[in-house]
C-alpha cells in the first residue's frame, strides 16, 4: 500500500514495456489476480472511503481529501504509475490510463510504455471522462463531463468540449394545422 502523503510522492519516469502479453512469474500472476479483485471491488462499492482504500492497496497513489466516484476505472496492469493528488475529485464512470500496449505487429507505429497519470491537488475529473497515459491534470483544473484528455492541463484551466449554440426559432416548425 502507497502512503497517502503527496508531499513525498515521486512521479515515476515512462518506461518502455515489451509489446503485447508477455509471460509473467508465478508472483506476477498472483499479484495481478489480487489486483483485479481489488479493483473490481472498488468499481462498485458504495463507500468512497471503501473506494480509495481498495485503489491505496492495488498500489495507486491517492491523496488526502480525494473523491472517487463509484464505477471508475484505474488502470489495470500499472495502478503504481496512477496519482491523484489531495482534494481531487475523479467522478462516476471516468477512465485513467497510464499504459499501451499493442501487439509486436504495431511495432513500428506505436510504442509499448507506461506513462505516468496524474490529477493535481483540488482539481476535478467531471463524469465520463477518459485521461490518456502521461498527462498530467494541473492543480485546481477542471475537466467537463465526457472528454478524452490526450494532452496535459495546466494549473487553474477548464477543459470543454467547443459547442457553439446558435439559437433558431423553432416555433414555424411546431405550429400544428387543423
Amino acid at each position: 500500500m502507497t502512503s497517502n502523503d503527496s508531499s513525498t510522492w515521486q512521479v515515476q519516469e515512462p518506461m518502455t514495456i515489451p509489446y503485447g502479453h508477455p509471460k509473467r512469474s508465478f508472483g506476477a500472476k498472483c499479484r495481478k489476480v489480487w489486483n483485479t479483485i481489488l479493483s473490481r471491488w472498488a468499481y462498485g462499492c458504495p463507500s468512497n472511503g471503501l473506494r480509495v482504500l481498495f485503489h491505496r492497496m492495488r498500489g495507486c497513489h491517492i491523496g488526502k481529501g480525494v473523491y472517487i466516484g463509484r464505477y471508475c476505472f484505474l488502470d489495470n496492469m500499472y495502478p503504481e504509475f496512477v496519482y491523484i493528488y489531495d482534494g481531487a475529485s475523479v467522478n462516476a464512470g471516468s477512465m485513467l490510463l497510464t499504459h499501451f500496449n499493442p501487439y509486436e505487429t504495431w511495432k513500428g507505429i506505436f510504442r509499448a510504455e507506461v506513462k505516468p497519470t496524474v490529477i493535481g491537488p483540488n482539481a476535478i475529473v467531471a463524469v465520463r471522462c477518459t485521461i490518456m497515459p502521461g498527462v498530467r491534470i494541473g492543480k485546481s483544473a477542471v475537466v467537463s463531463a465526457g472528454m478524452t484528455i490526450e494532452k496535459s492541463v495546466p494549473d487553474y484551466h477548464m477543459v470543454r468540449p467547443n459547442v457553439k449554440i446558435d439559437k433558431i426559432d423553432l416555433s414555424p416548425l411546431l405550429t400544428l394545422k387543423h
